[in-house]
């Protein structure tokens, strides 16, 4: 059985750690990113202006609720082309295929080597052994 996904007020319960019924505005990305949402200190500063925060800087749930409910599903793929052309250097459009292992065995939320060989195996890399930017879309987003 799957588990349900946690609800704005379930994470705004977590995050109202005095019980006092609000956030402090400026600890409000934690619970945000908390239920999924990947959000830029910038784009969560925009957010915050748009809504009413009360006069003692704190955010209220009905707030943390229309915050939440206004942003944007990401475009996973866009942030991908974007991760890509980081990597991507030279601006060739591809990648070595080593490069890209050593990226995903050694930072973030690592993969191992043999996780990698068997997503590798998916791909059609050319002869050169380099994977260009859809296929690496492709790979991060199986």
């Amino acid at each position: 059985m799957a588990n349900a996904p946690i609800s704005v007020p379930d994470v705004f319960k977590m995050f109202d750690t005095d019980g006092d019924g609000y956030i402090p505005a400026n600890e409000i990305g934690t619970p945000v990113r908390a239920l999924g949402h990947v959000i830029t200190n910038s784009e969560l500063a925009a957010l915050l202006r748009s809504v009413q925060i009360d006069k003692r800087g704190k955010v209220d749930l009905k707030t943390f609720q229309r915050m939440v409910d206004s942003i944007q599903p990401a475009d996973t793929n866009r942030q991908l082309k974007e991760a890509f052309d980081i990597i991507d250097r030279e601006g060739s459009g591809n990648v070595s295929a080593t490069e890209l292992r050593h990226l995903l065995t050694s930072m973030g939320d690592k993969m191992t080597d043999d996780e990698f060989n068997v997503l590798l195996q998916e791909l059609d890399i050319d002869r050169t052994g380099n994977i260009t930017c859809s296929d690496f879309i492709y790979l991060m987003t199986r």
